[in-house]
């Protein structure tokens, strides 16, 4: 099942926003992070995605959106 791709992206962009408020709150920005984490293998697994381009465009906004605050944190 595809889901447009708009409607993906935006599902994306909001938990994205979500992180950006709470990016100075480890704990939930550890967690928020996991859970996009998980959502995108999820979305790969279940062929949400119309190609392999828009899986490699959401990948590259994962890394610049999320993946960045992952320095310099500890985690238990």
């Amino acid at each position: 099942m595809n889901i447009h791709m708009n409607q993906l992206e935006q599902k994306y962009f909001s938990l994205f926003s979500k992180l950006e408020r709470v990016k100075k709150d480890n704990e939930a920005a550890h967690i928020l992070q996991d859970r996009i984490y998980r959502k995108f293998i999820k979305d790969i697994c279940n062929n949400e995605f119309a190609s392999l381009k828009d899986v490699e465009k959401m990948a590259i906004d994962i890394k610049t959106k999320v993946v960045k605050y992952d320095k310099a944190r500890w985690y238990a």
